[in-house]
């Protein structure tokens, strides 16, 4: 017994020693399996840090020369190679044990499908991209060569959007909040691009069909140095007529010579309850005084069949600023009289040097106008006649939509669509704000007309959330000594001085402010809902070398919230200050606070 018990004695020893080490043996295999999942983890995280570098890198320069440009492709290649990167990195059999705990493994899933989808969607980005430069960069034909380009950019796009379209960007619920917020930041860019391939796919396949014709769209040429509210005066009208890819340009005709007698076309809506006043169904020149190109659009379609009995199947205005963007694509034309306009001199000729020297007010509005329509004309047949490079064209054309100086309308509910999609429309949003300085003084004052807007916010007192915004509008007249009667007036029967700017201050402000008012309770010329968004319009007058301003006041739910201001199309444009921003109003801008 003692024998036995004395052999059996050390063996015990040697087996808790034993599972000793195997559980050190263990830890120190989970220790080196976490080391190096934590050095894959973080590869994974440093290339997905490049990756979203390059993203932002694109998504800061999204202007269309940018665009159209290679700068653009090589960026969301490099993300794709990055992304890639962090996938494989994240997705080592290493990670497999992972996968299978209740809460990491769901993290590791989401993290693995988001770094997989972002990858997919800079290669589609950058495949895209270098498709459509291709298209863009090849000399832009007319005719039936015209409606392929537009096509086959139509069809790049839809492909684009189909493969986003079935991306897995992996689970969404459990996820740790800095996960949750990226993956909610990444759906919601998802789901941008998609929206944009998918409106890029529609507006080349309209505008295709539309070239493909037969169709008739009407043709308003404004004039940015009598103002309207959102574009200038519409002094000539003509048409275009479309088939097989080219485009016919009738005539321009000064629209003083367009009238109708009252009732012929009736006005209705809030364009009547508003500006019924003014008779926009009769006098060409009166349209315009609602930001609401689809309103105006459709009454100056109306106005034509009622005039000549033509049916159109939309209306298209373009103004001086769109004249000298196009300018630069053309090239030189001739203008009236033996001139030579380009994108350099098109703005001082067709506001001021056109008409300085006329001194017979009769002739103010033939010479005027046919003058614009003539330029209009002349821009639009070399648009049509020469082989052009769709990038400039396109770059150009984003200029121009961008500041409402091009508004499109159109009687076909998808092509209206299209045109919306592509912010052509001219139409108006809920959160949209804006100041319109609308010219009644029958003068071209709006060139030295100057318009700032400064915006002051600050919480509203009481137990609600709300916002207190007060608008300052700032006008301040420059008329300079010496200009003719067309341009500094008095028009005849007018009670004005020289350089005397009467008109009408229209607001729009956003459909869910509330407590609109402006300061001193003046008479209001127009007053409710337009569209939208809510009306406050009172009349101003700002004699030569003075300023005056108008202040308004309203309510915005909540203490934090969006606006978006929307361009006047005005030259020069308007000035802003607020919400921590300081800009000129050639395009939308979004403020926060």
């Amino acid at each position: 017994m003692t024998d036995a018990a004395t052999t059996a004695t050390p063996v015990r020893p040697r087996r808790s020693h034993r599972r000793r080490w195997i559980v050190g043996a263990i830890v120190v295999v989970v220790v080196a399996w976490g080391a190096v999942l934590a050095l894959q983890a973080l590869q994974a995280y440093r290339d997905a840090r490049r990756g979203l570098a390059a993203l932002e890198l694109v998504r800061s320069n999204l202007s269309p020369s940018n665009l159209v440009s290679s700068a653009p492709e090589r960026s969301l290649t490099t993300a794709a190679s990055s992304f890639r990167a962090a996938h494989a990195a994240i997705s080592s059999p290493l990670f497999v044990p992972a996968e299978y705990l209740p809460v990491l493994g769901r993290q590791l899933r989401s993290v693995q499908d988001l770094s997989q989808s972002a990858a997919v969607v800079s290669e589609t980005g950058s495949s895209f991209l270098r498709s459509a430069r291709q298209v863009l960069d090849a000399p832009h034909g007319s005719g039936s060569e015209r409606l392929a380009d537009l096509r086959r950019l139509a069809a790049l796009a839809s492909a684009a959007y189909h493969r986003l379209a079935g991306l897995d960007t992996g689970p969404s619920d459990a996820l740790v909040a800095p996960l949750a917020a990226k993956r909610a930041e990444f759906v919601d860019q998802l789901d941008q691009a998609k929206s944009h391939l998918l409106h890029a796919a529609q507006v080349s396949a309209t505008v295709a069909r539309i070239l493909q014709g037969p169709a008739t769209y009407l043709v308003l040429a404004a004039n940015n140095a009598e103002m309207r509210a959102g574009s200038g005066a519409f002094l000539d009208v003509g048409t275009a007529t479309t088939s097989d890819g080219s485009v016919h340009l009738s005539a321009m005709e000064p629209s003083g010579n367009l009238g109708l007698p009252p009732g012929a076309v009736h006005v209705t809506g809030g364009l009547e309850r508003n500006w019924g006043w003014l008779e926009p169904g009769t006098d060409w020149r009166n349209l315009g005084v609602t930001p609401q190109f689809p309103v105006t659009a459709a009454l100056a379609a109306k106005m034509w069949l009622a005039k000549t009995g033509q049916h159109v199947d939309g209306v298209l205005a373009l103004d001086v600023a769109g004249l000298q963007q196009l300018l630069s694509v053309t090239g030189p034309v001739a203008g009236p009289g033996g001139t030579v306009i380009d994108a350099g001199n098109a703005v001082t000729y067709l506001l001021h040097d056109e008409y300085a020297g006329l001194t017979d007010n009769a002739t103010q509005d033939a010479s005027r106008e046919d003058g614009l329509g003539a330029l209009a004309t002349e821009v639009l047949h070399a648009l049509e006649g020469q082989s052009l490079g769709l990038k400039a064209l396109a770059t150009a054309m984003a200029q121009v939509t961008a500041g409402r100086h091009l508004l499109v309308w159109s009687a076909s509910p998808a092509a209206e669509t299209a045109w919306k999609d592509s912010g052509v429309a001219g139409s108006l949003a809920a959160d949209n704000i804006d100041a319109a300085v609308i010219n009644r003084g029958g003068n071209k004052l709006d060139q030295y007309l100057s318009v700032g807007v400064s915006l002051r916010a600050r919480p509203a007192p009481g137990p609600a959330a709300a916002t207190e915004v007060t608008m300052t509008v700032h006008l301040h007249n420059a008329t300079p000594p010496g200009q003719s009667q067309f341009i500094a007036g008095p028009y005849p029967g007018l009670a004005a001085t020289y350089g005397e700017y009467v008109g009408i201050l229209a607001v729009n402000l956003p459909g869910y402010a509330s407590k609109l008012g402006i300061v001193g309770n003046p008479p209001l010329t127009a007053e409710g809902g337009e569209g939208p968004t809510w009306l406050l319009a009172e009349e101003v007058t700002v004699p030569d070398g003075a300023s005056t301003d108008v202040v308004i006041h309203f309510q915005l739910p909540g203490r934090r919230g969006v606006m978006t201001v929307l361009p006047s199309a005005r030259i020069p444009p308007e000035q802003w200050t607020g919400f921590g921003q300081t800009f000129s109003d050639q395009a939308p801008t979004t403020l926060t606070w």
